[in-house]
């Protein structure tokens, strides 16, 4: 384990890990954070919502680890927990933003900076990350619910060139609820989104980790994730539970790849087998956008390190570290 004395002399330390969905990130994390005494701090959108569990990839039993102590000269196998934040901080029902996640997550990696520990954002939000360690300040841009009202009612194509034409810069996505955020923002301030960040007080010292394998592995690696999550840990009870406890279909197809496509199965709009591939294709897509967008980061002028495992890793982090 890293000294502490060390963490707190640079005290201003951030490590990143970001990938694809299905690579590894969270175990990742949590190997690095037993070893240099960290603590993790989710980047994942879907991950604020409680009882979002299997669909997000929360993966909270990957938190507890079995652990060696030396106690009165005997080694023992002791339980040891890894602090997480940014997971299970709102209901589903409740409205979360980009600006909400910055409060919490700069909130938590200055706390966890001052105890002298090493914060670690880890998830594969790309816009998440991003706000971290580039600075997003949108604390003055506040919901304009006339707006939003009016850009409910178009479609995802539509609301693409809308953003497109006040931020010709800004790389197509697909999510209707980023849209219109973004949307509001670029309306509001007449900004473009990657110019929306502070110049002193928030910059992180950050090391950024990407994780990547070769596209066919990733696909092979969500299937069998997707065929994991539906057979054995229960994802379409999750969703079925999520609606008998308020969460309307509308909002849970809103979350999309799991939560969408389970949710109009059990609405009969899609057979078992025809959900499964529908889900497999959109997941094998989400990945590649999330590449795109660590790629738009990387000419924007940011460095990401790219390693395929914890070896790697772990030897970055070092020398990073000092």
């Amino acid at each position: 384990m890293i000294n502490l004395f060390n963490m707190k002399k640079n005290n201003n330390k951030l490590l990143v890990i970001v990938g694809a969905t299905g690579t590894g990130k969270t175990k990742l994390a949590v190997k690095l954070a037993q070893v240099y005494n960290g603590e993790i701090i989710s980047a994942d959108s879907r991950q604020v919502y409680k009882g979002m569990d299997v669909g997000t990839g929360k993966d909270l039993q990957d938190y507890v680890l079995q652990v060696e102590k030396s106690i009165k000269s005997k080694v023992h196998k002791v339980t040891k927990k890894i602090p997480y934040h940014c997971i299970d901080v709102v209901s589903p029902k409740t409205e979360f933003n980009l600006g909400k996640y910055l409060k919490l997550a700069n909130k938590a990696i200055r706390d966890i900076q001052k105890r002298g520990k090493l914060p670690i954002l880890a998830g594969g939000t790309g816009l998440y990350a991003q706000a971290i360690v580039d600075g997003y300040d949108l604390s003055e841009v506040n919901p304009d619910k006339e707006l939003r009202k009016k850009l409910e009612s178009m479609s995802v194509e539509k609301l693409q060139k809308k953003l497109k034409k006040l931020d010709p810069d800004f790389d197509t996505i697909f999510n209707k609820r980023y849209l219109i955020r973004y949307i509001e923002i670029a309306t509001k301030t007449k900004t473009k989104l990657k110019k929306l960040s502070v110049t002193k007080g928030n910059s992180y010292n950050s090391l950024i980790l990407g994780i990547k394998f070769p596209r066919e592995i990733i696909n092979k690696r969500i299937d069998r994730r997707i065929i994991q999550r539906i057979e054995h840990e229960k994802m379409i009870e999750e969703v079925e539970g999520l609606h008998k406890e308020g969460v309307s279909w509308k909002r849970l197809e809103s979350f999309g790849l799991e939560y969408k496509f389970v949710s109009q199965y059990l609405q009969n709009k899609l057979e078992r087998d025809e959900m499964i591939e529908k889900l497999k294709i959109a997941s094998h897509q989400f990945a590649k956008r999330q590449m795109s967008w660590y790629r738009r980061w990387e000419r924007q002028g940011r460095c990401i390190e790219w390693i395929d495992g914890y070896s790697k890793g772990a030897r970055a982090v070092k020398k990073w570290l000092g």
